[in-house]
Order: structure tokens, then C-alpha cells, then sequence
């Protein structure tokens, strides 16, 4: 099954298009896994293995997709690269998709191995194939036409950064007119039509940040059968109101990503009445898909 049809399939199965991302900032865990990650980079490394299967089976059935960022493992080396792939591999084994935010991004041969690692397992396996990946296409067509063929060939999806939710974006992504995001997006566009699913969607993403719903309805118009990926709900201050553009009445078109919201949900002092981490992680999932639930199918 192609990606963007695997993907639906998840978002009905849970009736909702929320996605979990993996930011694991060691200083943030829950207790008794911070403590343990302070000892060194093995036992922080096995600290996420822990703490993550835990929570892959508190958004098991609740969300559709999780998104580790890939940074915050590859800080603790080998270790976290690791951690990384248990992560993947234990979220697919309970029926999660895994979208890899790497944003990676290079020329030729570099891009092919980084759409090989991410997308076909690597070499003779060595990683989990995951169901789609982060780009940044700033580079330009030809560093993207490898992870375009690598996504064809593996029935794997691609997220092209358009937009991103940093305040700093506009510096350079609404740069000329059209913008230089807009000339992304065009692209993008023929792409994903030149890569469609089962159904009306395709599986060639674009990356819009949650905290720009005005801009919404202009990259809906430029992408019209992409899926999007909306990072900066929650924590970065995105909200429900005016990403209602991004979905079909079916539900589909969009998934939105919270980390930091349901990570640190932990330390949220009006949870305080709940006893343990994973009863606060539980409550704060819930509450984000009842606030996504004006986008599941009616």
C-alpha cells in the first residue's frame, strides 16, 4: 500500500489526524527516566528505549503517526542512533507510522544515502525503513529528485519544507513575489501530482507550519492534492482555529504535529491530581485529539 493510502488508513482507524512528535530532551523526561539519562550517553540511550515503548503504547490507537526528531538522538552518537531504531521499529510493530524528521537535504550521491538510510533500511537493513521523511528542497530539483525516486520505489512519503512555524522564516522564505516558499510550493505541487494515491491525495507532502493558518488557504490553493504536515500546534502556540482549510470532509489532507505539549505534559501543574507521568501523557493526548476531533470525519 502506498504511503499516503497507509496514512489514511491510520487517521480513520483512529478518527483523528494528530501526530506525536519525539523531541527527547534528556533534562525534560519524566522521573525515573531523567535521572537515569544524567549517568552517560549508554544510559541515556537506553533511558529513551524505555520511556519510549511506554509511550508508543499510551498513543497506540490514539494518534496516527509519531515524528522523532531525529537531532536529539544523534546527540548522544551511536547510542541515540541506537535508540532511534527501536523507537521506529517498536511504533511500526504496534501499528504506528513513522515519519523521520531529519530535513535532510544535499546534493547527489548524499542524497541518495540519506534517502537510502531513512527510506530503504540502508545498508543490508541496518535501519528501520520509515514511512516518510522530512526534505528540504532549498538546494534545489536535483538534490531532490534522489528522495523522490526513493519514496516512489519504497511506497514511502516525502514532507518538502514550505513553510516552517519558526518566527525567523519569513527572512527568506517570503522573499520576491511570487515568494521564494510560494516557488516552493509550485513545485512541490507538480510533484505530488506526479505521485498520487489510491484516492485524490498524494504521496508528496509540504511542511506548513500550524502557527500560520492565515497563509493556509494560499498553500492549500498552490498544493491542492498534497498532504501537509502542520508542526507548532500547542506548545508553539498553534491552535484549531483556521487550519479547518487543509481537510477534505473525510478527514483527510493534513496531519498536526504537538511534541513539546504532550512531553512535557508531565510537568503541568493543573495535572497535579493525577499520580503518575503516563496518566498526565495520557490526558494531555486525549485532550489534543478532542481539539483535533472538528477534523475527523463527520
Amino acid at each position: 500500500m502506498e504511503y499516503v493510502d497507509r496514512l489514511h488508513s491510520a487517521i480513520s482507524r483512529c478518527n483523528s489526524p494528530a501526530m506525536v512528535g519525539f523531541d527527547p530532551r534528556l533534562e525534560h523526561l519524566p522521573e525515573p527516566f531523567r535521572s537515569k539519562a544524567e549517568e552517560s550517553a549508554v544510559a541515556a540511550a537506553a533511558a529513551l528505549i524505555e520511556y519510549h515503548r511506554i509511550l508508543i503504547d499510551i498513543l497506540t490507537n490514539k494518534v496516527a503517526v509519531i515524528k522523532p526528531q531525529s537531532a536529539f538522538f544523534e546527540r548522544l552518537g551511536h547510542h541515540g542512533i541506537l535508540a532511534l531504531a527501536d523507537t521506529c521499529s517498536y511504533a511500526k510493530e504496534r501499528g504506528l507510522l513513522v515519519l523521520m524528521d531529519a530535513k535532510r537535504g544535499d546534493i547527489g550521491s548524499t542524497s541518495e544515502a540519506y534517502a537510502d538510510t531513512f527510506l530503504g533500511g540502508g545498508f543490508k537493513n541496518a535501519f528501520p525503513a520509515c514511512d516518510a521523511l522530512t526534505v528540504n528542497p532549498y538546494l534545489g530539483v536535483d538534490a531532490c529528485e534522489p528522495f523522490l525516486e526513493y519514496a516512489k520505489k519504497n511506497n514511502a512519503g516525502l514532507y518538502f519544507l514550505v513553510k516552517t512555524s519558526n518566527p525567523g522564516a519569513v527572512s527568506f522564505q517570503n522573499h520576491g513575489d511570487p515568494t521564494l516558499a510560494e516557488v516552493v510550493a509550485k513545485q512541490v505541487s507538480l510533484w505530488s501530482s506526479e505521485n498520487m494515491g489510491s484516492a485524490s491525495w498524494s504521496n508528496i507532502g509540504a511542511v506548513v507550519g500550524a502557527t500560520r493558518p492565515a497563509e493556509l488557504a494560499n498553500f492549500r490553493g498552490l498544493m491542492p492534492s498534497t498532504p501537509l504536515l502542520l508542526p507548532g500546534f500547542g506548545f508553539q502556540g498553534g491552535t484549531v482555529e483556521g487550519l479547518g482549510r487543509a481537510f477534505d470532509s473525510n478527514g483527510h489532507g493534513a496531519v498536526i504535529n504537538s511534541s513539546r505539549g504532550i512531553l512535557f505534559a508531565h510537568q503541568r501543574e493543573d495535572l497535579s491530581y493525577l499520580s503518575n507521568w503516563e496518566d498526565k501523557t495520557a490526558h494531555a493526548v486525549e485532550e489534543m485529539v478532542e481539539q483535533l476531533s472538528v477534523f475527523a470525519k463527520k
